[in-house]
């Protein structure tokens, strides 16, 4: 997708929305720009501005590029996964939800706006969808939308949103370089948390098994990246881990032993592990093509890490133990909707991955590492952005 597509989607999104003046909403489409650069060139026929949740619910609406992180305590059975799609002409993003039992798409539920990222609670009875200087709260019993949450100060869309493992607070990385908590009991927005970077972008946050630190990415103009460890307990930001290059997405093993960061160079793409632990990055794993989603299977003991290169998409699995890649899983799409494997997500039982690809979401048994039988989306031209389980 070229700037003058990508122009044109965020007018048809902002359609009818109130004005943000010209110094915010040339900072809001820098952020999205810089955040969603690598899927701008890489992803032909689809939207940039997307990264496909799997919610076994939920995430509802990739968080904009937004992994989950493993969870403790309840969890939701995963009988629904949540598919998030980008605005369409009329400026509305529609979340759909996909039974994992019949893999058929449910009934859409359709919000207005302009919407970054999707998080869900880890009982799955919330979606919390993050727009314009507000995050929406989502029944997924009912489909509707409860009242929007203000985040306070100028309009922003944030990049990233999480929920803590207790399900108490919601996380959502703001555009000004902040990171603003929200009460799940309340739905009201505490203080904002000051993050110590300069310019560039935050993007996706997740948190560590315990929910004692939250790790949130930022992505300078220059195209270097860091990654900032936030303790959760008095909400306050470490020491900045440099892990150069583009990165884009994060995920957490369930030890909470290691995080891993996608990032890019030039057409390849690497992932980075890091001890949380030292908070220090170890050897970059090799994976050869530009990374868009990665996510960890309950055991920890494989990531996969989607791409849109090749023939087909494909999805790559990577072995935690030696950090090595595995041979890709070739995604089946056809025509103009090859190179687009969007998002991925893993089901809370580990049993399956579900990867969100135009119009298209395909379930992959992570025993066999095979794709199922692909579940159509009843939305024309529909473009992934988010996928996640609770």
């Amino acid at each position: 997708m070229d700037e003058t597509a990508l122009r044109k989607l965020l007018d048809s999104a902002l359609d009818g929305e109130p004005p943000l003046g010209p110094v915010a909403q040339n900072s809001l489409r820098a952020g999205i720009k810089l955040r969603r650069r690598r899927r701008i060139r890489s992803a032909a026929g689809s939207v940039a501005a997307a990264a496909a949740i799997a919610v076994a619910i939920p995430a509802g609406i990739r968080a904009i590029g937004h992994t989950p992180g493993p969870v403790t305590g309840h969890r939701a059975v995963a009988s629904t996964v949540y598919v998030a799609y980008a605005p369409d002409s009329a400026g509305q993003n529609t979340v759909v939800p996909i039974s994992t039992t019949t893999s058929t798409a449910g009934k859409p539920i359709r919000l207005r706006g302009l919407f970054g990222a999707v998080a869900i609670t880890p009982d799955g009875k919330t979606l919390y969808a993050a727009g314009q200087n507000t995050v929406v709260p989502i029944s997924t019993a009912t489909g509707t939308a409860g009242k929007p949450i203000r985040l306070g100060g100028g309009p922003r869309t944030p990049f990233g949103i999480a929920v803590t493992p207790d399900g108490k607070t919601a996380y959502a990385v703001g555009l000004w370089g902040t990171v603003v908590p929200i009460s799940t009991a309340t739905n009201t927005a505490g203080n904002p948390i000051r993050i110590p970077v300069r310019a560039g972008s935050l993007g996706p946050i997740a948190f560590t098994p315990d929910g004692k630190t939250a790790y949130v990415l930022h992505s300078a103009p220059t195209g270097s990246s860091t990654i900032i460890p936030v303790n959760t307990a008095t909400n306050t930001a470490g020491k900045p881990i440099r892990i150069g290059g583009n990165a884009d997405q994060i995920a957490i093993t369930p030890d909470g032993k290691t995080v891993y960061v996608g990032a890019e160079e030039g057409r390849t793409g690497t992932v980075i592990p890091i001890s949380t632990a030292a908070n220090t990055a170890g050897m970059p794993i090799r994976v050869g093509v530009p990374v868009k989603e990665l996510a960890v299977t309950p055991d920890g003991k494989t990531l996969y890490v989607s791409s849109p290169e090749g023939p087909a998409g494909a999805v790559i699995p990577i072995s935690t133990t030696t950090n090595r890649a595995g041979k890709p899983i070739r995604i089946p799409v056809r025509g103009a909707d090859r190179f687009a494997v969007i998002t991925i997500a893993i089901t809370p039982d580990g049993r399956t991955l579900y990867a969100a690809v135009v119009n298209t979401v395909i379930p992959i048994s992570t025993a066999t590492n095979t794709p199922g039988k692909p579940i159509r989306i009843p939305i024309r031209g529909a473009n992934p952005f988010a996928v996640i389980t609770p």
